[in-house]
């Protein structure tokens, strides 16, 4: 199956333990802003992960949306699981101000290592 922004944020939920659609911990609207956080900052480290949408001038870093979940993953293979870990980590320190000396900071230092050792 091939991985979308959808699959990125579903995965995301599974590790949080957020899969209960009845009321979900983190809204599908929080997880996407973070989604388009992973994005930009990924643009600021790796410019080249969007090399394919180099205009010449600069690069686009895509803004998703809503109708956009189900969107193909237009990165290399490599970049989706540092995304990931990204929304994980932001979750958890939009969970709790106090995550930030434990699982969240670990996982934004795990996601800056795994793009810049790409």
């Amino acid at each position: 199956m091939a991985k979308t922004y959808q699959t990125a944020i579903t995965e995301a939920r599974e590790i949080l333990q957020d899969t209960n659609e009845d009321g979900y911990r983190y809204s599908d609207a929080t997880l996407l802003n973070v989604l388009n956080r992973a994005l930009q900052e990924l643009g600021r480290i790796r410019p080249d992960a969007f090399w394919t949408t180099f205009t010449g001038e600069d690069i686009v870093i895509p803004e998703v949306v809503t109708a956009d979940l189900g969107t193909t993953f237009p990165l290399p293979s490599q970049f989706y699981s540092p995304v990931v870990n990204f929304i994980i980590a932001w979750a958890e320190v939009l969970d709790d101000e106090f995550t930030q000396d434990g699982r969240a900071s670990m996982l934004l230092a795990q996601f800056k290592a795994q793009v810049l050792s790409l």
